[in-house]
């Protein structure tokens, strides 16, 4: 993945329970070759951060083009990387952020409509070349937000960094942790000289491996965060990518938030 290259890939993972009901409703409506693909582009289209429909033009708050998507729904109770996205983000950004955030909604919401799940990592290759608005006040707010959207308590989790070396993360651990702190508001507690555990939260495969050709671990940083939801991992990734800006790389990372040890959101 060339340093310019302006595609995200985001993905999933975790324990999924299919709906015993969407089978029978995808085949009555002719929809039984339904898959992560057509619902992110569905979806993404119905919330307009992008259209596939050829000729209709740029949309006005288009925030990426359409790549690739794909699924992996296998009932076993293992974890899997359940749904992922590959998108190229608008260049021209017009004040906005990454789109982290919409492209974690919009996969969950593939997820949601053909099943339950729970959720126990999430990884993301993200450009940090692009000029965005990464205003402090945003990440401000969507710290009030994570922590005031359950009751605790807080969730250990592992953050790692993978980056090439040309980007300059060698060595820099600690400066990286300040970082987080500062643009986490207190909201993301490090745990400093704690090995990271195992990130058994993630699947063993990561869409996105030619596009992460190259790349290293860099940091595996033991934290919490106030509590574990997509919201709050898909926050966590927003911090690392504007921390990481801040003390100036501009190359793409491979990003993973990882939670160990949770029990899935149904119950036999």
């Amino acid at each position: 993945m060339d340093a310019s290259d302006p595609t995200l890939i985001m993905g999933l993972h975790g324990v999924f329970r299919r709906h015993p009901w969407i089978a029978g409703i995808l085949a009555e409506n002719d929809l039984a070759d339904e898959d992560a693909f057509s619902l992110a582009v569905t979806r993404a289209e119905a919330y307009g951060w992008s259209s596939t429909h050829l000729g209709r033009g740029p949309l006005d708050g288009c925030r990426w083009g359409h790549n690739d998507a794909g699924e992996d729904w296998t009932e076993d109770g293992l974890v899997r990387q359940l749904v992922w996205m590959q998108v190229a983000v608008q260049e021209q950004l017009h004040g906005q952020r990454l789109p982290l955030l919409p492209v974690a909604t919009v996969l969950s919401d593939a997820l949601h409509h053909m099943g339950v799940y729970t959720l126990t990592g999430v990884h993301a290759i993200v450009p940090l070349h692009l000029p965005t608005d990464d205003d402090l006040a945003y990440l401000s707010q969507a710290a009030d937000w994570v922590a005031t959207s359950g009751p605790g308590p807080a969730a250990d989790c592992v953050i790692t960094i993978a980056a090439r070396e040309s980007a300059g993360l060698s060595n820099r651990a600690r400066q990286v942790d300040v970082q987080l702190l500062e643009h986490s508001y207190g909201r993301l507690s490090i745990h400093p000289g704690e090995p990271a555990p195992p990130t058994h939260g993630l699947a063993r495969s990561l869409a996105g491996e030619v596009q992460a050709e190259g790349m290293q671990n860099v940091a595996s940083i033991p934290c919490s965060l106030p509590l574990w939801s997509l919201d709050s991992a898909t926050w966590a990734a927003e911090v690392i990518a504007t921390a990481l800006r801040d003390i100036g790389v501009t190359e793409p990372v491979l990003l993973t938030i990882s939670r160990n040890g949770i029990e899935p959101a149904w119950k036999e």
